[in-house]
């Protein structure tokens, strides 16, 4: 997971996005104007210009004016602009993340976290790929297991419906403090049936340390 501070500058963005003509990316050029799915992937420290990018385009020009956003997606390459136009992630409050999302769906979820403490507290579970033999199956085991969770709320006093967020073990969040992450939803599942908590966690690929409303 990486942290991303939002540029606050049009030429920072800009400089940043637009960055070829090195040993990654030799067939593009560094301020033509004209963004790369190479420029895009190097800009977002990912492999390739694709769902983990588009995030990292986002989170990257939040704090920015909205002309200047849409300038930078302008410069983005015709059929770069065309698929981030089609995968573009959604923003959604922690209390809507629920009735709103979508498994699958990359979403931006702003709030104030708060720490679970492990299976008493929460008794969700992920589905994850196992070996057996030749054979590739998948099997249900704890949410951490695998990450640290928190829960999101849209405000400070941590009341109402929240998000579930699972970040890499060690993270560490204060539930003072206002943070936007950036991410993939995916389904959770539940060893007791009955069960009726979230539906959906966040697995969190960026995240924005923000100033307290």
């Amino acid at each position: 997971m990486r942290e991303i501070r939002p540029y606050r500058t049009a030429a920072g963005l800009r400089k940043a996005l637009d960055n070829g003509g090195r040993f990654y990316n030799l067939w593009s050029t560094a301020g033509d104007d004209i963004v790369t799915k190479a420029e895009l992937a190097e800009a977002a420290g990912a492999l390739t210009a694709g769902s983990t990018a588009f995030l990292f385009l986002e989170m990257a020009q939040q704090d920015l004016p909205v002309p200047v956003q849409k300038a930078a997606i302008a410069m983005l390459e015709p059929a770069l602009r065309k698929e981030y136009q089609r995968k573009r992630p959604g923003t959604l409050s922690p209390s809507l993340v629920e009735p709103e999302g979508k498994a699958g769906r990359s979403v931006i979820v702003t709030g104030y976290p708060r720490l679970l403490m492990g299976k008493m507290e929460f008794d969700g579970c992920i589905m994850v790929p196992i070996m057996i033999g030749s054979v590739s199956t998948v099997t249900m085991v704890s949410i951490f297991d695998r990450y640290d969770v928190y829960e999101v709320s849209d405000d400070s006093r941590l009341g109402g419906p929240k998000a579930i967020v699972a970040v890499p073990h060690g993270s560490k969040f204060q539930r003072s403090e206002r943070v936007r992450f950036g991410g993939v939803l995916k389904e959770l599942k539940y060893k007791d049936k009955r069960s009726k908590q979230n539906r959906f966690y966040l697995e969190a690929v960026f995240y924005t340390r923000l100033p307290n409303e």
